[in-house]
């Protein structure tokens, strides 16, 4: 089981320390060469946690880019074995990368170290799986090694391991898990899109499929909105790829619906993407935007279980709604205006939930207990403006 629970850097390709021609050769069979161990890396990461593939797949990103490094000049082909001269060489530096790409982006001191303390986490959980899996190259006492350069490294950055930010929050049943990586209404969806894709087919210029063509596959859907929502997921979600105009199944297509770690993976990435879609659209101040931004704050509370009550939303604006005491800020059409919100969020409520991944049942705009690794991923999409707080706490609706 990895020992790392650091969110995923922003950035995971610190920069190169050789020449980008050499590094872009060994690069790509490097990639083929841990590609080739990634659903037995997952299996292995997981260790029968479904919901853990995404962060499992997301660290062979660095350990891509790190074997590439130490292996680029070389002239033997690519392989698992970590040199500790290497590591001597190049550890330190790729570390203090991370820390540069992640302040240069915009984060702040404590946010660049938890980059780095991911960057040392995830490579201490790949010298452990190679070493459990008889996969390590080399001597017994170079491992040793190996280990305690990392372990040094750890112990400079005050340890790896965090806990995670949805500790304490309800967890899926193994059934939960299953039934929403397979039969989650999003999730049957795409796989009708896909089918109607087949190898690939012609595209409008934006990327949709024409109108007749939704109209075709908008039956057993449900209506065109919801085909597109799916079919932009699909895209977002690299489940469908473009080229010069037309489309066709991306590399993940194959395993969304399926009950293993890479079909659980796919369809967490799909959901992202789709809640991500959802709580993003729209330009600050139009009443796209504003439902967006509500409907963040509205999946954040579910993810905290502090949902709010569907009744709350459904009153927005009108007679039987709170005093929301908000006419001297938004002027006096301020009860028309939230009743248009009202309506716009009711609407999107209603969308995501007929494709499982809210729930009202119960009167209250909840998160469904297999969605929250999802939702929680969608909501850090939009780190910057605050939507996720560890320290959380529920917000009325009016202060909205």
């Amino acid at each position: 089981m990895p020992k790392s629970r650091t969110r995923k850097p922003k950035n995971t390709r610190p920069k190169q320390a050789v020449a980008p021609n050499v590094v872009q050769r060994r690069a790509r069979s490097v990639a083929l060469l841990v590609d080739s161990v990634t659903p037995e890396y997952i299996a292995w990461a997981t260790g029968g946690e479904p919901d853990m593939a995404a962060f499992a797949a997301q660290q062979l990103s660095v350990v891509k880019g790190f074997l590439t490094i130490i292996h680029a000049n070389l002239t033997t082909p690519a392989s698992f074995r970590i040199d500790p001269r290497s590591m001597e060489t190049y550890l330190e530096p790729y570390i203090e990368d991370a820390a540069t790409l992640a302040e240069a982006e915009g984060a702040d001191e404590d946010e660049a170290i938890e980059d780095q303390r991911y960057v040392v986490g995830t490579l201490v959980d790949w010298l452990s799986f190679l070493e459990e899996t008889g996969r390590w190259v080399g001597a017994a006492e170079e491992l040793e090694d190996v280990a305690e350069q990392l372990d040094a490294q750890a112990e400079r950055l005050g340890g790896i391991v965090d806990a995670s930010p949805l500790a304490g929050l309800p967890e899926a049943t193994d059934e939960e898990s299953r039934a929403f990586a397979t039969d989650s209404p999003f999730v049957r969806h795409a796989r009708q899109l896909l089918e109607w894709l087949g190898e690939g087919r012609e595209v409008d210029a934006d990327g949709s499929p024409p109108a007749a063509a939704l109209a075709e596959v908008a039956g057993p859907i449900g209506s065109e909105e919801r085909a597109l929502r799916v079919w932009q997921g699909m895209l977002a979600a690299e489940l469908v790829e473009l080229d010069d105009g037309s489309a066709r199944p991306g590399e993940g297509a194959a395993d969304l619906g399926g009950d293993d770690a890479m079909g659980h993976l796919e369809a967490q990435f799909l959901a992202t993407e789709i809640v991500a879609a959802a709580c993003a659209d729209g330009a600050p101040g139009t009443l796209e935007g504003e439902t967006g931004a509500v409907l963040a704050t509205i999946f954040n509370a579910g993810l905290h279980q502090e949902p709010f009550p569907l009744e709350d939303v459904a009153s927005l604006g009108t007679e039987s709604g709170d005093d929301l005491d908000v006419e001297e800020e938004l002027g006096p059409d301020a009860a028309e205006r939230l009743k248009g919100l009202g309506e716009a969020l009711l609407s999107e409520i209603r969308e995501l939930e007929a494709l499982g991944l809210l729930d009202t049942s119960e009167g209250m705009v909840a998160v469904p207990v297999a969605a929250l690794d999802a939702v929680y991923d969608a909501l850090m999409t939009e780190e910057e403006l605050g939507l996720v707080d560890e320290d959380f706490e529920a917000r009325e609706l009016d202060e909205t």
